[in-house]
């Protein structure tokens, strides 16, 4: 999925946590369901433009779900806000974390399926449930299998991140017509 399915699926589902329901825990679940990407994709192709884009050779950062998209990463932040007194937005800003890493393990599922049925040619590593687990895992992140940003742009056109980006694109309409009737607009 990508922005408009992450923020508009992500932020309705974050919104079924009683505690995450208030207005003004709105904006950490938002910011939540786009922090890993906001965090991975630019430290990843930012490492790629300086060592020449082979991912190979990059190490420990080698594809866009890495240490933002860590279960670890995640927990570390709500404690860091739990220390600060914040509780109550770092659990939504955790809650936001959880559904990109569960719409991005979605996306994982779907392209697995479609490539065991001969729909697509290539099955996708797993690189979200890699990511979501690491260290436990080992102490590699997936792979990437695209080199450069318009690379992984044209791998995004795929039923499963289309109809995300339409049904996210949609939820967040009828959120801001909502909101534009409750203020008598």
């Amino acid at each position: 999925m990508f922005v408009l399915g992450h923020i508009g699926v992500g932020s309705r589902l974050g919104r079924l946590v009683p505690a995450v329901r208030a207005s003004e825990m709105t904006p950490w679940l938002i910011l939540g369901t786009i922090l890993p990407d906001l965090i991975d994709k630019p430290l990843y192709y930012g490492l790629a433009l300086a060592s020449g884009g082979d991912s190979a050779r990059m190490g420990l950062i080698t594809c866009t779900r890495t240490i933002g998209h860590s279960a670890l990463f995640a927990l570390l932040l709500w404690l860091a806000f739990a220390a600060a007194g914040r509780r109550a937005s770092g659990l939504a800003l955790l809650v936001g974390m959880a559904t990109h890493f569960l719409l991005d393990l979605g996306g994982d599922t779907t392209g697995f399926l479609l490539a065991r049925l001969g729909l697509i040619w290539k099955a996708p590593g797993f690189s979200s449930l890699r990511a979501l687990l690491f260290p436990l895992v080992g102490a590699r992140f997936g792979r990437m299998p695209f080199h450069t940003p318009r690379e992984h742009l044209r791998g995004l056109a795929q039923v499963y991140t289309i109809a995300g980006e339409v049904v996210g694109g949609a939820l967040l309409f009828i959120a801001w017509r909502a909101t534009r009737k409750a203020e008598g607009r």
